[in-house]
This record gives C-alpha cells, structure tokens and sequence, in this order.
C-alpha cells in the first residue's frame, strides 16, 4: 500500500519515484528481450555448426567407405588391417 503524499513535493517524489521505477522495468525488459535474441542467434549458429560437422562426417565416412572398398578389390581385409594398425599405434603411443 502507498501512503498518501502530505504535501506537494511528496506528492512529486512519489510521482517521480514510481515513474523511475518503471523505466527501470522498462529497461530489464529491454535487456531480456536483448538476451532472448542474443540467444536465439546462438543457437541458430550452433545449429549451422551441427550441419556442418554432420556434411564434414558423412563425407569422413564415404571415404572411409571407399578406401575400404578399394583394400576389398586388392584383396586385404579392411578390419584385420585396422586392428594391426591399432595395435601398433597403441604400442608406439605406450614408449
């Protein structure tokens, strides 16, 4: 409840005061709204960046997929291949 102003410069600081007040929210609504865009131009550019690393990964694994298609046709076998590979690297990687 608000008291009731005695004279008139009580009256014009209360005026003034709730008059504040309120551009203050003003200004936090402003702000939040700010953020809110901020925000959602955020996500839109992890979004894209999502996009791109899943374009990058389906063309990792075409590739993949061909190289081995390729050791098939020169008769080697694609997984013993890379469990002599893994093999080494994690002997080389434990020196």
């Amino acid at each position: 409840m608000i008291p009731s102003p005695d004279n008139l410069v009580e009256a014009h600081l209360l005026l003034e005061t709730v008059i504040s007040s309120c551009k203050v929210h003003y200004i936090q609504k402003s702000l939040t709204d700010q953020l809110v865009h901020r925000d959602a131009l955020q996500l839109q550019y992890c979004h894209l960046q999502v996009e791109k690393a899943k374009s990058k990964l389906t063309l990792a694994e075409l590739h993949v997929g061909r190289v081995r298609m390729i050791l098939r046709r020169s008769g080697y076998n694609p997984d013993q291949i890379g469990e002599l590979y893994n093999a080494s690297f994690f002997n080389h990687s434990a020196v």
